[in-house]
């Protein structure tokens, strides 16, 4: 059951990795490279409402039920997106894609803890699997983009969903026990649950930021800033209203040491991503190499996250979380400072692999060390919601690098931006490097749980 659920939980994370190496493609048929930000961030966006959504559906309607709607979502953008005639529509397919492929996860969680409760069983093994499953689709992710690239160019990473889905499909249909019969949810019940108004004022604010920070590339759009505040303003006064808030402000403002995790993840993901979807640009449109290769070189990237996250939980039971924060942002400014100094169009290959590598480290290490905080930071009746809520901040720094990366890697700039782009990776490191290390030394003595 746990491999079935796990063959749906992967989409999520190939869908993200395959569009780095496509992206350059696209932005050349479509000749409208200005929006391909939006190609990136629209997915996020979507998944960022998608999740905790999804969560609370599959708490209302049955996991299981939810979990194969989902996959129907997914099977309807990926035959779709093949066919679009612009940018605007492929990016309401990707948000389309992004809102199927968050229903997996929540579902999977709910089907799994369903199960253990059940028979009496513990359910670490099957949340292992699903771990796996998500880390080796985003590790093996801009290499399978890249394969498919080259054999179909961009469209078949849409065209590589259809088996996935009518496999988990089937899968998850004859290995996963039907919903338990519950009683019937009417719609004004299910909609004070999943708090659509929540939901929608924060996408307006996230897409007003996000506009008005990529207006800054040519003729700054002032208005932009000015309506976001009040609407941003209007988001915190529904959340603290709200009997079931979309972002629980309430648990922010209570818990310090949480909202530093939410803010740390946010940048920490910015920083990621920023290397995840602005590397690949920059070799397919300065060094010229193709999507296989570019999706070659990114491999180093996740296959030293998933070793990192190994070597990381088992220094993670003798050293304090900010520790192990502390290695990841070292690592984060070094790498970045190694792009700005040097990296250029013409920089050997084992050059690239190295800093490719170094600049997986982070990703082992900075999710573990803020997923320790995360657990000692809110109580424990409070744990779903913030792990929701630390999902959200992951998929808002997603969002977010979009942005950066668009202002970064352009023809126009020196070396193609690439310098650009090392030197917001080293500052954001930088700067997350100093905090850990002030709240390391502050912290010193106290037992892990504390901090």
């Amino acid at each position: 059951m746990s491999w079935a659920l796990g063959s749906g939980t992967v989409l999520q994370g190939l869908n993200s990795a395959m569009i780095a190496v496509a992206l350059v493609p696209i932005a050349v048929q479509f000749g409208d490279a200005a929006s391909i930000p939006w190609v990136v961030s629209g997915l996020y966006v979507a998944t960022a409402v998608g999740a905790p959504t999804g969560g609370r559906l599959a708490d209302l309607f049955g996991p299981r039920r939810v979990y194969l709607v989902g996959l129907l979502v997914v099977l309807a953008a990926a035959l779709a997106g093949p066919f679009v005639p612009n940018v605007a529509w492929l990016v309401v397919d990707r948000v389309v894609l992004g809102l199927g492929t968050a229903l997996q996860f929540p579902s999977a969680m709910a089907i799994i803890r369903q199960q253990a409760a059940r028979r009496g069983e513990s359910a670490v093994g099957a949340l292992g699997i699903i771990a796996v499953c998500g880390q080796t689709s985003a590790a093996l992710g801009p290499f399978v983009g890249g394969v498919v690239v080259v054999l179909w160019d961009w469209p078949g990473i849409f065209w590589i969903n259809l088996p996935m889905v009518l496999n988990a499909a089937l899968w998850v249909w004859f290995s996963v026990p039907a919903d338990e019969p519950g009683q019937r949810v009417g719609l004004r019940a299910s909609l004070r649950s999943i708090d659509p108004l929540g939901a929608l004022l924060f996408v307006a604010s996230l897409v007003l930021l996000m506009l008005g920070l990529l207006s800054l590339q040519h003729r700054p759009n002032w208005t932009l800033f000015a309506v976001f505040v009040p609407v941003a303003v209007l988001f915190v006064v529904r959340e603290l209203r709200a009997a079931t808030p979309f972002v629980d402000v309430r648990l922010l403002a209570g818990h310090a040491g949480f909202a530093q995790t939410c803010g740390r993840t946010v940048l920490t993901f910015v920083s990621f991503y920023c290397v995840f979807y602005g590397l690949p640009q920059w070799l397919e449109s300065e060094r010229d190499l193709d999507a296989m290769g570019t999706g070659v070189l990114m491999v180093p990237v996740f296959a030293v996250g998933v070793l990192g996250t190994v070597i990381a939980t088992r220094l993670g039971r003798r050293v304090p979380p900010r520790a192990l924060l502390v290695i990841g942002t070292c690592a984060m400014t070094l790498a970045g400072a190694l792009i700005v100094l040097f990296v250029d169009p013409h920089s050997p290959m084992w050059l690239l692999a190295a800093v490719s590598a170094l600049l997986g480290v982070p990703n082992g290490f900075n999710n573990l060390g803020n997923q320790m905080i995360l657990h000692h930071s809110v109580p424990e009746a409070n744990a779903g919601s913030a792990t929701g809520m630390y999902r959200t901040a992951q998929y808002l720094g997603a969002a977010l690098s979009a942005v950066i990366v668009a202002h970064a890697v352009r023809p126009d700039e020196p070396v193609g931006g690439i310098h650009q782009l090392g030197a917001w990776v080293a500052g954001l490191g930088g700067v997350m490097l100093v905090s850990n290390l002030v709240a390391l030394w502050r912290s010193r003595g106290l037992p892990p749980a504390r901090l």
